[in-house]
């Protein structure tokens, strides 16, 4: 399937696999935009360009914070699981940059584009060969880490966690902590090393408004609207963040467009124009 939309979260609980009783692997290739998965005790940010799993007959989640494109391939766990191992080693986990990634990202995206045009036959050997590629890319790897979650694999859930629940004001670190079902120390611990987890936190609300805003200048901007959907309740401290972060106030955003920054007389200049990403390493 190639999947094109705007700005959505699915989650997927017991009911649902109940009620449809889907239990196929789902390989997932961004082809444009950024989002999330997570399930389980795995998570992931995702990049345009990032393959990453999501096993159905289980409750998850996954969403994108803008638009973006999908292409994505849905095998039964029986196959996965013979072809390539067990589907609970990759499910809400994204692979890591290797050549061989580089071939199953370039395989996918032609067989997207050339299956309607295949045989039952032909289709069958193509998938197969997708599989086989696929096998050697995941134990290509290191591997997974196995037990207690790392330090690193915790970050990644966390930050995939976060863009789930930007639109709730009182989310934060406690209740973070409680989703995950592990200490505050520890999830403080798994932030050391870069703004912190409130600041995280902050920084994904602002990016998400910023992106919002862009998206839907072209037919009228709510900032109230945009503001209170990411979480923030006081327009003042909104604004401030907003233009501590990137340069410029909502308000210049929604009239100027996207690239628009303020220089330091006022005036316009496209080459003062940044964004400051939210962290994606996972």
């Amino acid at each position: 399937m190639r999947t094109v939309s705007g700005p959505i979260d699915v989650e997927r609980a017991a009911r649902h696999i109940r009620s449809d009783g889907a239990d196929e692997i789902s390989i997932m290739l961004i082809a444009a935009g950024q989002g999330y998965v997570e399930q389980g005790n795995n998570g992931a940010l995702l990049r345009t360009g990032d393959l990453a799993f999501r096993a159905m007959g289980q409750p998850g989640a996954a969403g994108s914070r803008d638009g973006y494109e999908e292409i994505r391939l849905m095998v039964p766990r029986t196959a996965f699981f013979e072809q390539v191992g067990n589907p609970q080693d990759v499910a809400g986990r994204k692979l890591g940059d290797t050549p061989l990634k580089g071939l199953l990202k370039a395989y996918l995206g032609s067989l997207a584009t050339s299956v309607s045009n295949m045989s039952e036959a032909e289709t069958g050997i193509a998938v197969e060969s997708v599989l086989h590629l696929l096998r050697g890319v995941i134990y290509g790897q290191s591997g997974f880490d196995d037990g207690e979650l790392s330090m690193e694999a915790l970050r990644s859930l966390a930050l995939a966690h976060i863009q789930r629940r930007l639109h709730e004001p009182e989310f934060g670190a406690n209740a973070l902590a409680a989703a995950l079902q592990i200490s505050r120390s520890r999830l403080y611990a798994a932030f050391a090393s870069g703004p912190g987890i409130a600041a995280t936190i902050r920084d994904a609300r602002l990016d998400r408004a910023h992106d919002r805003i862009v998206m839907m200048r072209s037919i009228g901007v709510r900032i109230g609207t945009i503001m209170a959907s990411c979480g923030f309740t006081d327009p003042a401290a909104f604004s401030r963040a907003f233009r501590q972060r990137f340069g410029f106030s909502p308000r210049d955003l929604a009239v100027h467009g996207a690239g628009w920054s303020a220089g330091s007389n006022g005036v316009y200049r496209p080459e003062d124009s940044r964004r400051l990403p939210l962290p994606l390493r996972a």
